[in-house]
Protein backbone atom coordinates (compact mmCIF):
# COMPACT_ATOMS: atom_id res chain seq x y z
CA UNK A 1 0.00 0.00 0.00
CA UNK A 2 1.53 3.53 -1.12
CA UNK A 3 1.27 6.62 1.13
CA UNK A 4 -0.30 9.72 -0.01
CA UNK A 5 1.69 12.26 -1.66
CA UNK A 6 1.89 14.98 1.12
CA UNK A 7 0.63 18.57 0.34
CA UNK A 8 3.32 21.13 -0.40
CA UNK A 9 2.11 24.42 0.84
CA UNK A 10 4.94 25.82 -1.16
CA UNK A 11 3.50 25.15 -4.07
CA UNK A 12 1.69 28.57 -6.30
CA UNK A 13 -1.59 26.89 -8.01
CA UNK A 14 -2.64 30.55 -8.88
CA UNK A 15 0.58 30.77 -11.01
CA UNK A 16 -0.41 27.74 -12.96
CA UNK A 17 -4.09 28.66 -13.93
CA UNK A 18 -4.62 30.20 -17.53
CA UNK A 19 -6.88 32.91 -18.18
CA UNK A 20 -9.21 31.68 -20.99
CA UNK A 21 -9.26 34.16 -23.84
CA UNK A 22 -12.41 35.93 -24.66
CA UNK A 23 -12.88 35.97 -28.32
CA UNK A 24 -14.81 39.04 -29.78
CA UNK A 25 -18.00 38.04 -32.16
CA UNK A 26 -17.03 39.75 -36.08
CA UNK A 27 -19.02 42.33 -36.53
CA UNK A 28 -21.94 42.01 -39.33
CA UNK A 29 -20.79 43.37 -42.57
CA UNK A 30 -23.32 45.90 -43.35
CA UNK A 31 -24.95 45.60 -46.99
CA UNK A 32 -23.56 48.04 -48.99
CA UNK A 33 -24.92 49.17 -52.54
CA UNK A 34 -24.69 51.94 -55.14
CA UNK A 35 -26.97 55.13 -54.41
CA UNK A 36 -28.20 55.11 -57.50
CA UNK A 37 -29.75 51.55 -57.35
CA UNK A 38 -30.82 52.68 -53.73
CA UNK A 39 -32.61 55.87 -55.11
CA UNK A 40 -34.30 53.14 -57.53
CA UNK A 41 -35.39 50.73 -54.64
CA UNK A 42 -36.93 54.05 -52.61
CA UNK A 43 -38.94 55.11 -55.96
CA UNK A 44 -40.41 51.85 -56.49
CA UNK A 45 -41.49 52.08 -52.81
CA UNK A 46 -42.63 55.21 -52.99
CA UNK A 47 -44.70 53.99 -56.66
CA UNK A 48 -46.02 51.46 -54.48
CA UNK A 49 -47.32 52.68 -51.75
CA UNK A 50 -48.84 55.68 -53.72
CA UNK A 51 -50.64 53.34 -55.85
CA UNK A 52 -51.74 51.05 -52.77
CA UNK A 53 -53.32 54.49 -51.00
CA UNK A 54 -54.89 55.58 -54.54
CA UNK A 55 -56.61 51.84 -54.81
CA UNK A 56 -57.40 52.52 -51.02
CA UNK A 57 -58.84 55.50 -51.47
CA UNK A 58 -60.66 54.97 -54.65
CA UNK A 59 -62.19 51.69 -52.66
CA UNK A 60 -63.40 53.99 -49.64
CA UNK A 61 -64.87 56.64 -52.31
CA UNK A 62 -66.97 53.82 -53.88
CA UNK A 63 -67.98 52.30 -50.82
CA UNK A 64 -69.17 55.98 -50.20
CA UNK A 65 -71.08 57.13 -53.11
CA UNK A 66 -72.98 52.92 -53.28
CA UNK A 67 -73.80 54.38 -49.46
CA UNK A 68 -75.02 57.70 -50.28
CA UNK A 69 -77.26 55.86 -53.56
CA UNK A 70 -78.61 53.37 -51.70
CA UNK A 71 -79.79 56.18 -49.03
CA UNK A 72 -81.17 58.48 -52.00
CA UNK A 73 -82.76 55.44 -53.97
CA UNK A 74 -84.08 54.59 -50.64
CA UNK A 75 -85.68 58.20 -50.61
CA UNK A 76 -87.07 58.74 -53.66
CA UNK A 77 -88.66 55.70 -53.08
CA UNK A 78 -90.60 57.01 -50.55
CA UNK A 79 -91.35 59.96 -52.28
CA UNK A 80 -92.49 58.41 -55.40
CA UNK A 81 -94.78 56.33 -52.73
CA UNK A 82 -95.88 59.33 -51.62
CA UNK A 83 -96.78 61.02 -54.79
CA UNK A 84 -98.54 57.78 -55.64
CA UNK A 85 -100.43 57.46 -52.57
CA UNK A 86 -101.45 61.76 -53.39
CA UNK A 87 -102.15 60.51 -56.87
CA UNK A 88 -104.50 57.65 -55.75
CA UNK A 89 -106.06 60.23 -53.30
CA UNK A 90 -106.70 62.72 -55.89
CA UNK A 91 -108.19 60.36 -58.29
CA UNK A 92 -110.59 59.01 -55.94
CA UNK A 93 -111.48 62.50 -54.76
CA UNK A 94 -111.93 63.38 -58.33
CA UNK A 95 -114.20 60.15 -59.22
CA UNK A 96 -115.84 60.72 -56.42
CA UNK A 97 -116.57 64.00 -57.07
CA UNK A 98 -117.90 63.39 -60.83
CA UNK A 99 -119.63 60.42 -59.76
CA UNK A 100 -121.47 62.40 -57.35
CA UNK A 101 -121.85 64.83 -59.35
CA UNK A 102 -123.08 63.04 -61.95
CA UNK A 103 -125.77 61.67 -59.83
CA UNK A 104 -127.17 65.00 -58.65
CA UNK A 105 -127.40 66.07 -61.93
CA UNK A 106 -129.50 62.97 -62.73
CA UNK A 107 -131.53 63.84 -59.94
CA UNK A 108 -132.30 67.57 -61.02
CA UNK A 109 -132.68 66.66 -64.40
CA UNK A 110 -135.38 63.98 -63.12
CA UNK A 111 -136.73 66.48 -60.78
CA UNK A 112 -137.03 68.79 -63.70
CA UNK A 113 -138.57 66.23 -66.26
CA UNK A 114 -141.13 65.12 -63.95
CA UNK A 115 -142.40 68.64 -63.23
CA UNK A 116 -142.60 69.23 -67.21
CA UNK A 117 -143.93 65.93 -68.04
CA UNK A 118 -145.66 63.84 -64.68
CA UNK A 119 -147.26 61.34 -66.62
CA UNK A 120 -144.58 60.10 -68.89
CA UNK A 121 -143.61 57.61 -66.80
CA UNK A 122 -146.84 56.14 -65.83
CA UNK A 123 -147.71 55.75 -68.90
CA UNK A 124 -144.68 54.53 -70.31
CA UNK A 125 -145.57 51.70 -67.67
CA UNK A 126 -149.05 51.51 -68.09
CA UNK A 127 -148.13 50.51 -71.73
CA UNK A 128 -145.88 47.93 -71.36
CA UNK A 129 -147.79 46.09 -68.17
CA UNK A 130 -151.40 45.76 -70.52
CA UNK A 131 -150.14 43.71 -73.09
CA UNK A 132 -149.09 41.06 -71.22
CA UNK A 133 -152.39 40.93 -69.01
CA UNK A 134 -154.85 42.02 -71.19
CA UNK A 135 -156.80 38.53 -69.76
CA UNK A 136 -156.39 40.02 -66.08
CA UNK A 137 -159.94 40.34 -64.99
CA UNK A 138 -159.34 44.04 -62.90
CA UNK A 139 -155.75 46.35 -62.94
CA UNK A 140 -155.45 48.81 -60.51
CA UNK A 141 -153.06 51.97 -61.09
CA UNK A 142 -152.12 54.41 -58.18
CA UNK A 143 -150.96 57.66 -58.71
CA UNK A 144 -150.48 61.17 -57.18
CA UNK A 145 -154.04 62.30 -56.85
CA UNK A 146 -153.63 65.73 -59.00
CA UNK A 147 -152.65 63.55 -61.64
CA UNK A 148 -155.84 60.96 -61.96
CA UNK A 149 -157.84 62.98 -64.60
CA UNK A 150 -155.10 63.50 -66.84
CA UNK A 151 -154.00 59.76 -66.95
CA UNK A 152 -157.60 58.61 -67.61
CA UNK A 153 -157.88 60.64 -70.73
CA UNK A 154 -153.91 59.04 -71.83
CA UNK A 155 -154.94 55.47 -70.40
CA UNK A 156 -158.19 54.59 -72.28
CA UNK A 157 -156.81 54.62 -76.01
CA UNK A 158 -153.83 52.26 -74.77
CA UNK A 159 -156.45 50.07 -73.31
CA UNK A 160 -158.11 49.74 -76.64
CA UNK A 161 -154.78 49.81 -78.68
CA UNK A 162 -153.74 46.64 -76.20
CA UNK A 163 -156.87 44.92 -76.43
CA UNK A 164 -157.38 44.94 -72.31
CA UNK A 165 -160.35 43.21 -71.96
CA UNK A 166 -160.45 43.53 -67.82
CA UNK A 167 -161.45 46.32 -65.63
CA UNK A 168 -159.14 49.19 -65.37
CA UNK A 169 -159.33 51.46 -61.88
CA UNK A 170 -157.23 54.58 -61.86
CA UNK A 171 -156.84 55.86 -58.02
CA UNK A 172 -155.47 59.06 -56.80
CA UNK A 173 -153.12 58.47 -53.44
CA UNK A 174 -151.80 61.42 -51.06
CA UNK A 175 -148.70 59.37 -50.31
CA UNK A 176 -147.52 58.71 -53.81
CA UNK A 177 -145.26 61.73 -55.67
CA UNK A 178 -145.66 62.82 -58.85
CA UNK A 179 -143.97 60.93 -61.81
CA UNK A 180 -144.57 57.76 -59.40
CA UNK A 181 -147.49 54.88 -59.99
CA UNK A 182 -148.16 51.63 -58.50
CA UNK A 183 -149.95 49.29 -60.56
CA UNK A 184 -151.52 46.15 -59.22
CA UNK A 185 -153.22 43.01 -60.21
CA UNK A 186 -154.80 40.15 -59.04
CA UNK A 187 -151.68 38.09 -58.31
CA UNK A 188 -148.79 40.41 -58.53
CA UNK A 189 -147.80 44.37 -58.98
CA UNK A 190 -144.91 46.71 -60.25
CA UNK A 191 -144.29 49.96 -58.67
CA UNK A 192 -141.83 52.72 -59.74
CA UNK A 193 -140.61 54.93 -56.89
CA UNK A 194 -138.44 57.50 -57.37
CA UNK A 195 -137.35 57.76 -53.98
CA UNK A 196 -137.02 54.05 -53.37
CA UNK A 197 -134.47 54.45 -56.90
CA UNK A 198 -132.46 57.19 -55.73
CA UNK A 199 -131.87 55.48 -52.56
CA UNK A 200 -131.02 51.99 -54.12
CA UNK A 201 -128.68 53.92 -56.63
CA UNK A 202 -127.17 56.00 -53.69
CA UNK A 203 -126.09 52.60 -52.34
CA UNK A 204 -124.62 51.37 -55.26
CA UNK A 205 -122.54 54.25 -55.95
CA UNK A 206 -121.52 54.36 -52.32
CA UNK A 207 -120.37 50.27 -52.57
CA UNK A 208 -118.67 51.06 -55.87
CA UNK A 209 -116.43 53.95 -54.27
CA UNK A 210 -115.53 51.85 -51.27
CA UNK A 211 -114.75 48.65 -53.52
CA UNK A 212 -113.06 50.84 -56.42
CA UNK A 213 -111.56 54.30 -54.77
CA UNK A 214 -110.51 53.77 -51.61
CA UNK A 215 -106.76 54.59 -50.99
CA UNK A 216 -104.16 52.49 -49.26
CA UNK A 217 -103.98 54.51 -46.11
CA UNK A 218 -107.22 55.63 -45.64
CA UNK A 219 -110.42 54.06 -46.01
CA UNK A 220 -113.46 56.67 -47.63
CA UNK A 221 -116.00 56.87 -45.31
CA UNK A 222 -119.83 56.98 -45.83
CA UNK A 223 -120.66 60.58 -44.98
CA UNK A 224 -117.29 61.55 -48.11
CA UNK A 225 -118.66 58.96 -50.61
CA UNK A 226 -122.35 60.66 -49.97
CA UNK A 227 -121.01 63.60 -50.29
CA UNK A 228 -123.00 66.06 -53.42
CA UNK A 229 -125.55 63.40 -54.12
CA UNK A 230 -127.97 65.79 -52.27
CA UNK A 231 -130.72 68.11 -53.88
Amino acid sequence: MTNPSKFLFDMDFAAQEEEPEIVAPPEPEIPKIPVTQHEEILEKARAQAFEEGRIKALQDLQTKQETLLTEEVNRLVVAVREVVYSLDEQQAAREKDAVGLAFLVARRLCAHLIARQPLAEAVALVSECLGPLRKAPHLVIRIAEKDVEALKSKVDPIVHEKGFEGRLVILGEPEIGRGDCHIEWADGGIRRDRKALEAEIDTSIRSYLRARGTPKKAQVSDTSAGKGTDV
